[in-house]
């Protein structure tokens, strides 16, 4: 499917470390090289992952600090960004990135705790909610009830009911230090989102269980971060839902469901690095 351009973003503040189209320039490698499939919910989560990572102390990540922020990638099927966006923003070298779904390499297809610096082994939908309340429980009951927990969710993954029962949690604790984030891309791993099981409008199923809802552009990282900082600040339960198309930035990708098994060919492969090579998105 070929879109039509796109209108023009507001430009990248350099003060945010790593570029959407360079990550998705990694992702894309990695992808091509391994010949492996996810695709579409990589590319819709660059730009969450970037917020996230540019609101986190990376210095305390490094250092294993017990205060340090958590990072759980719930949607573990977007590993490729994941680990793209951990080398862009120095947590990762490139050459172990390059060794993505490779023989003997700890980085597979779904995020993985055996990669240094990855809290939690997600992939299997719904858990990574319920272990990011874990741990800001934890933070709190050790003194550092402002540490944040971020918890990336995709929008199917909601169907899950531990997910909710996390959000109950959440809400009756008052974990002001968890932000969750949503990428609602309307897209399952083979159909659209609502026909499996129909969750809209999102704002107003989060708001029913008492959480203060942002809704934000997930392609642009900026409004995140934004809604980030804005959280920190008024200390409440909240939620982000990042509006985001699965398979951005790749446009015979975009919106079909296809492109999360599907894996990329020479030729498709030439073509999206040329249309990001363009710097359209």
């Amino acid at each position: 499917m070929i879109t039509t351009p796109k209108a023009t973003r507001p430009p990248h503040k350099g003060s945010v470390r790593g570029h959407p189209i360079e990550v998705r320039k990694s992702v894309l490698s990695i992808l091509y090289k391994s010949k492996a499939s996810h695709l579409g919910p990589s590319m819709s989560a660059v730009e969450m992952l970037l917020a996230i990572y540019n609101s986190v102390d990376l210095d305390a990540i490094r250092a294993k600090d017990v205060l340090r922020p958590r990072v759980i990638i719930s949607k573990g099927h977007c590993a490729a960004a994941t680990y793209s966006v951990m080398a862009h923003v120095g947590l990762m070298d490139f050459r172990t990135l390059e060794t993505y779904h490779q023989d003997d390499s700890a980085l597979a297809g779904h995020v993985s705790h055996a990669v240094e610096f990855v809290e939690h082994s997600t992939g299997a939908l719904g858990h990574g909610l319920p272990v990011a309340c874990g741990c800001a429980m934890g933070l709190r009951a050790r003194g550092a009830p402002q540490t944040p927990v971020f918890a990336l969710l995709g929008d199917g993954e909601l169907q899950e009911g531990a997910v909710w029962e996390a959000i109950m949690f959440a809400k009756h604790h008052q974990l002001a230090n968890l932000i969750l984030l949503i990428d609602d891309n309307r897209i399952s791993s083979i159909t659209n989102t609502a026909e499996v099981i129909n969750l809209l409008p999102l704002k107003d199923r989060f708001a029913g269980f008492g959480l203060r809802v942002y809704e934000v552009d997930g392609h642009d990282v900026e409004a995140i971060i934004e809604a980030i900082d804005d959280i920190k600040r008024i200390r409440e339960v909240s939620v982000i839902i990042c509006r985001t198309t699965k398979g951005y930035g790749v446009p015979f990708a975009e919106g079909e469901p296809i492109w999360h098994y599907r894996t990329l060919n020479e030729q498709d492969y030439r073509a999206a690095m040329a249309y990001l090579e363009q710097g359209q998105i």
